[in-house]
């Protein structure tokens, strides 16, 4: 039984609960194992795990060889990907001030960031955090958020491509919420499943693929639950997010055999390791004003 089959029979036995972004209840099934609010749009997945199931999704395997076939060897394409985000924090926050990342997975966005804010961090993926900790020399701790003390005051809390993967990012939100001082900024990024390319594709948007994706964001959902947390001035942007060819050719190999057959040969070639940057408007990043 593949991860999918399994997340829908396990879905089978979901509890049913109110929207995390609206707190509406009616749900209709919309693709297989997915089900969509009926009043502001957000969908998510069906189904009931216990969070530390969600951990065991995360192993060094997760990272190398499985949603990605090698995340450190993105490094390149990554800090260009954070450097902007930074550059957009930086704007925000020109005195710097302390950050905080929850999702840091090996530190890349901490590396840069710790240059002009006092970044530190936290993931779930034990190894990432060790080989952050150890390559890249930056602050982060393994652990799960929602669980630990409170911290802060923060200036900045981020959760780049983060908030997709959580049972309960409303829960996440609300606690990023007390910890920031009045002003401060919270960042993410998300998939956007309201977007045009993502309603063209349907049930094969590149983006859907349970159980490792949980909540799928429109600007209108995630509008409304920043909202109800009590954030103000959302703000949504589109930028290109810089990719790997030899990265582009893995996902695209796991739908279409012809490509599983060109991309021994372009890993053997310089074309392999090049970087370039995409956009389908699909991903959109977020900050948000805590009042």
């Amino acid at each position: 039984m593949d991860d999918f089959e399994q997340y829908v029979s396990e879905g089978d036995k979901a509890e049913r609960i109110s929207c995390i972004c609206c707190g509406h209840f009616p749900h209709t099934a919309v693709y297989e194992g997915l089900e969509r609010c009926d009043k502001c749009g957000h969908i998510r997945a069906v189904l009931d795990w216990a969070p530390e199931k969600f951990h065991e999704l995360y192993t060094r395997g997760y990272f190398k060889g499985g949603e990605y076939e090698d995340y450190e060897e993105e490094g390149l394409a990554l800090r260009y990907n954070f450097m902007k985000r930074l550059a957009d924090l930086a704007k925000r926050h020109p005195e710097g001030g302390d950050l905080w990342e929850i999702g840091c997975a090996y530190g890349f966005f901490l590396e840069a960031a710790q240059t002009h804010f006092n970044a530190a961090g936290c993931d779930i993926a034990a190894d990432a955090v060790e080989s952050g900790v150890a390559a890249r020399g930056v602050k982060a701790v393994y652990g799960d958020y929602l669980k630990m003390e409170k911290g802060g005051p923060f200036d900045v809390i981020c959760l780049w491509d983060t908030v997709e993967h959580m049972a309960r990012p409303d829960l996440y939100l609300e606690k990023a919420f007390s910890e920031l001082i009045p002003g401060g900024t919270l960042a993410l990024s998300t998939g956007d499943i309201g977007s045009r390319w993502a309603r063209v594709r349907g049930r094969h948007w590149r983006l859907i693929h349970p159980p490792t994706h949980v909540h799928y964001f429109t600007q209108h959902s995630m509008g409304q639950l920043l909202a109800r947390l009590g954030f103000e001035e959302v703000r949504f942007s589109y930028p290109p997010f810089w990719r790997n060819v030899n990265t582009t050719l893995v996902k695209l190999a796991q739908k279409h055999r012809v490509f599983s057959l060109i991309r021994p040969l372009v890993a053997r070639t310089p074309l392999g390791r090049i970087n370039y940057p995409l956009n389908l408007f699909d991903l959109m990043t977020v900050y948000a004003r805590k009042k």
